[in-house]
């Protein structure tokens, strides 16, 4: 795509007008109707300024560089593992990841794409029959018909709290984000368009309350989703770190006592 038809395209999702958009950046709508269409070719500073407008993430930004035939200040592309992280960063998430334990905690890309987890998350995961590795999709073991499910006792209203979520994401992520494709099709499912329609709105967000039942005992959680990297940095942009907290003194004890001491 041009990159008047993309700059067009990202207006129109951001649910602008041509003069919106151009009062937010201080610009005439002459101008930027001559971009759009062509007439006008950008300057670095101006993709700039319109995508700190209109949010755009770095990888676009990228992409809208290369279409006014600029080279891109930031990648296209973001880290697919864990060590194609810049290494400092790498180390980090991992340090994050290990003193978190004795509590559940996963990294995630833009997509949701596990990137690394610790032994406490992926243990859940296997007590469910559900042996979640990195590259694997955790919207896809969540919300598809996988077993976890089966340990999660409010997975119904969990479900449609989630998906309320990554609807947000995805709309944040552009027109053309992958993760807006993948939330609708899981959404598209029997017992997801059940859930949504019993809980159709969400008023716990941003935390996430999960019960679980492992085989007679119950344990309470809350997760919080913390992101992870600049938003000048297509390699990082978008990582997220999900951590799970206890909500009752039974599940802390429970995971604190199950930890080897020293």
């Amino acid at each position: 795509m041009q990159f008047g038809e993309q700059l067009k395209e990202w207006r129109s999702h951001r649910r602008m007008s041509q003069l919106d958009l151009a009062v937010e950046a201080g610009i005439s709508a002459r101008h930027l109707s001559f971009l759009e269409t062509g007439r006008s070719r950008p300057t670095e500073g101006m993709i700039l300024r319109l995508s700190s407008v209109l949010e755009i993430p770095a990888r676009d930004q990228g992409m809208l560089f290369s279409a006014a035939g600029f080279r891109p200040r930031f990648g296209t592309q973001p880290a697919a593992a864990l060590d194609k992280l810049p290494p400092a960063i790498a180390e980090a998430i991992r340090l994050i990841l290990g003193r978190h334990d004795p509590y559940p905690g996963v990294v995630f890309d833009h997509e949701y794409n596990i990137l690394a987890a610790n032994a406490a998350f992926a243990g859940i995961a296997g007590i469910a029959g559900v042996a979640l590795s990195d590259g694997d999709n955790f919207l896809e073991a969540f919300l598809g018909p996988t077993s976890l499910r089966s340990i999660v006792v409010n997975w119904q209203q969990s479900a449609a709290d989630l998906v309320h979520r990554i609807r947000a994401e995805a709309w944040l992520q552009g027109p053309r984000s992958p993760l807006a494709k993948r939330i609708e099709r899981l959404a598209g499912q029997p017992d997801i368009v059940a859930a949504l329609a019993a809980f159709p709105e969400s008023e716990r967000l941003p935390v996430l309350p999960i019960e679980m039942k492992i085989g007679s005992k119950r344990f309470h959680w809350i997760t919080t989703l913390t992101s992870f990297g600049s938003v000048q940095d297509a390699l990082v942009q978008g990582v997220m770190i999900e951590s799970f907290f206890p909500a009752d003194e039974e599940t802390k004890r429970h995971f604190e006592k199950s930890t080897p001491a020293g």
